[in-house]
């Protein structure tokens, strides 16, 4: 069996950075989305294009929450293996990545 491999904090950080990212970029996109009413002047082709998207704005805000989710463990998991760092000067624990639940989260 191979030997375990350690997983490097920082990569962990990195990842979930780029993730809270992708993560706030959907989000961004969906509210675009949701923005944009075109009237098209037919009721059923109106109501076809309203589901559209508002489909695609739910599938953008659950990418939304799932990035986020995903992005919370990896930053939980690099903390939990970081190597406990003294504090002192130029050190503050908020250095590290927080992931917080960002505006239109939940409904």
């Amino acid at each position: 069996m191979p030997p375990a491999q350690r997983l490097d904090p920082a990569m962990l950080d990195a990842v979930a950075a780029v993730l809270k990212r992708s993560s706030t970029a959907a989000l961004e996109a969906s509210h675009e989305l949701l923005a944009h009413y075109s009237d098209t002047g037919d009721g059923p082709t109106q109501r076809a294009v309203d589901t559209l998207i508002d489909h695609a704005a739910d599938a953008l805000r659950a990418l939304t929450d799932s990035l986020a989710d995903i992005s919370g463990e990896l930053a939980a998991v690099a903390t939990a293996l970081a190597p406990a760092q003294p504090a002192g000067p130029g050190h503050r624990s908020s250095d590290r990545l927080s992931v917080r639940p960002g505006p239109g989260r939940g409904r």
